[in-house]
């Protein structure tokens, strides 16, 4: 089983990831994530960031990334949340925070993120700290 549960809007993802980024046609793929994360869908949520950090079917907007990553982190999405991180650690589409990127990989290591249980070692947070 995977990270996300079955649903309509999961299906709906990989069907515009298989129909349209795979075939390059980002404004298309943009467009119906867009659409799910304005429904409060993690996954498209997190996804409509990466569009605008990356300027793919859409004009680049660090903002626009931030505020969708920072979404998708709020409700739950582990990749947003340490994506996020990244952005509060380097300062992406906001000013950097070091306390919040901490509490950022914090949430996605809680969550078994590899890529965040890896920077919690890096930056010596244990998984004790976490749950404070």
């Amino acid at each position: 089983m995977g990270y996300y549960e079955p649903c309509r809007e999961f299906d709906e993802c990989n069907r515009l990831i298989e129909e349209y980024f795979k075939t390059k046609q980002y404004e298309k793929c943009f467009q119906g994530h867009l659409a799910l994360a304005q429904e409060g869908y993690p996954l498209a949520e997190c996804q409509v960031g990466y569009f605008y950090y990356e300027g793919l079917g859409v004009e680049k907007d660090l903002t626009q990334a931030f505020i969708w990553t920072k979404r998708a982190a709020e409700h739950g999405d582990w990749d947003a949340q340490c994506n996020l991180a990244e952005f509060y650690e380097e300062g992406v589409g906001t000013g950097a925070d070091p306390e919040l990127a901490k509490y950022w990989y914090q949430q996605a290591a809680g969550q078994n993120h590899e890529q965040a249980l890896k920077k919690c070692r890096e930056l010596g947070i244990t998984l004790e700290q976490q749950e404070s």
